[in-house]
């Protein structure tokens, strides 16, 4: 299969970080990936969405391993391989740190957190913001062509205002469905 170059494929879902759509207080606070993550879930959780954090990378639990088995005697090219996929793991690569599904359609929902740049006092950025690597972003995409919600989200704004309309839906639906 011929594959297409990457700077030639328009990504139809948000996935570009753009500094103008957020406060400077926001830019300033040096925001890190995990508690964009959260406060997604928090948001995804007021409107009832059923949403959960994958850990595809499950750094910390590989570092752990890694390390115990290195002290039990295994040798580098074993652990290599019991840890790249030879433990049954089933996520593949570029997963999406959100997965959720939306009521009343049962629509599926993946968003891959970033964090947002930081900026100084004098609004220059000196860290940039996260970048959806390769992977990732081939992932959602394959997401988005089955017919799911898809994005890079770098705040929780961000998700609020691309699926208001289905946050919305999704929270009438449950209140419907609870009799309220």
């Amino acid at each position: 299969m011929k594959r297409i170059p990457r700077a030639t494929i328009s990504y139809p879902f948000p996935h570009e970080f753009d500094a103008g759509k957020y406060p400077a207080y926001y830019l300033l606070s040096a925001v890190p990936e995990k508690d964009v993550q959260s406060a997604i879930l928090d948001l995804l959780r007021l409107y009832d969405v059923d949403a959960i954090a994958v850990d595809a990378g499950a750094k910390g639990l590989r570092q752990t391993l890694s390390a115990r088995m290195r002290r039990a005697g295994f040798d580098a090219k074993t652990i290599s391989s019991l840890l790249s996929g030879g433990l049954g793991s089933e996520i593949p690569a570029g997963h999406s740190d959100i997965v959720g599904t939306l009521a009343p359609s049962g629509r599926g929902l993946y968003i891959e957190c970033k964090r947002p740049a930081t900026i100084d006092e004098s609004g220059k950025v000196f860290e940039s913001a996260g970048r959806a690597e390769p992977e990732q972003l081939d992932f959602l995409l394959s997401k988005f062509e089955r017919g799911a919600i898809v994005m890079v989200a770098y705040s929780q704004d961000d998700v609020k205002h691309y699926l208001q309309a289905e946050l919305l839906r999704n929270l009438d639906a449950m209140r419907d469905r609870r009799g309220l």
